[in-house]
């Protein structure tokens, strides 16, 4: 149980990201390559003077891990294409069909079976899920197919992220050595995007204080954290647990900005925090991977 409610906390905290990102005017390119970048010259230079650079190393298992890195840069593209051709409601929508697809797709590759608990917890999040973002977004008119697509993409990018992250969990990596390759080379990946950035450099402290925030914390120590906590987690109960993300932003928002929600916005998110309870209490650990050498086994977001 505390594991999975560590992984909640977790995914709420992500929350936050939202309202820094409102705080400054960088285009998505940037903010998607600086807080990869700088998330991993953090978890280097964190290694180096704890010590512990030699886990910087991927050893021989570099492809699985410049996949990953891989397939992070691609997700955050995708989804900041959904909202740039659609909205941010269409975008959080989408998304959030993730943690359906890895509670159907994760008994298959994985050894872990589909739970009954985490499949209707993932039925009431998306449906929580929905009300919020049709009660935020206000935007006419339909969606394009590029918007959708993206959307889509996203979701299907970041099951990705968590079932390849248990494959190299099984296999012992190190979580500093998953978070690091992850947010390196997910920055090379999103960097030949900044071609196209109205503006790549933050102006001001104010915006680079942001930057640097959302690099460090909210990506740097935030993919050790989550890697480091998805050794004892289902990928399952993983999935259903970012449902508190958003739910958790809505409330920052409210808090912090005054942006009041709707009701259909305190409904759905009344249901996604029933769903994320219901997977905390109920949902068992990851005794597998829990039982796993100290210092060895993870994750990635």
């Amino acid at each position: 149980m505390r594991w999975n409610a560590a992984l909640g906390a977790l995914a709420a905290s992500w929350g936050f990201i939202a309202v820094l990102v409102a705080a400054v005017d960088l285009g998505a390119e940037a903010l998607a390559f600086w807080r990869l970048a700088l998330a991993a010259a953090a978890l280097g230079l964190g290694a180096c003077v704890a010590g512990r650079a030699g886990l910087l190393s991927p050893g021989g298992r570099l492809p699985a891990l410049a996949l990953l890195g891989v397939v992070q840069g691609v997700h955050w593209l995708l989804f900041f294409e959904a909202v740039d051709h659609g909205s941010v409601a269409l975008a959080v929508l989408t998304f959030y069909a993730a943690p359906l697809v890895i509670a159907l797709v994760a008994p298959l590759v994985l050894p872990e079976r589909l739970g009954t608990t985490v499949l209707g917890a993932c039925v009431a999040g998306a449906v929580g899920i929905a009300a919020i973002a049709l009660d935020t977004g206000g935007e006419g008119g339909a969606p394009s197919a590029v918007a959708v697509a993206a959307g889509l993409g996203s979701a299907a990018s970041y099951a990705a992220l968590v079932i390849l992250a248990k494959r190299l969990l099984a296999s012992a990596v190190p979580p500093l050595t998953v978070a690091f390759w992850d947010c390196l080379v997910g920055a090379i990946a999103v960097a030949p995007v900044l071609l196209f950035a109205d503006r790549i450099v933050p102006q001001g402290a104010g915006e680079w204080a942001v930057v640097l925030a959302l690099g460090v914390v909210f990506t740097g120590v935030s993919t050790l954290l989550y890697a480091t906590l998805l050794r004892h987690v289902t990928a399952q109960a993983a999935g259903v647990l970012t449902f508190l993300e958003p739910v958790a932003g809505v409330l920052l928002g409210w808090a912090l900005v005054d942006q009041r929600p709707g009701a259909l916005t305190l409904a759905g998110g009344a249901l996604v925090l029933a769903a994320g309870i219901v997977v905390v209490v109920l949902e068992p650990a990851e005794t597998r991977v829990a039982d796993a050498p100290a210092g060895v086994g993870s994750g990635i977001e």
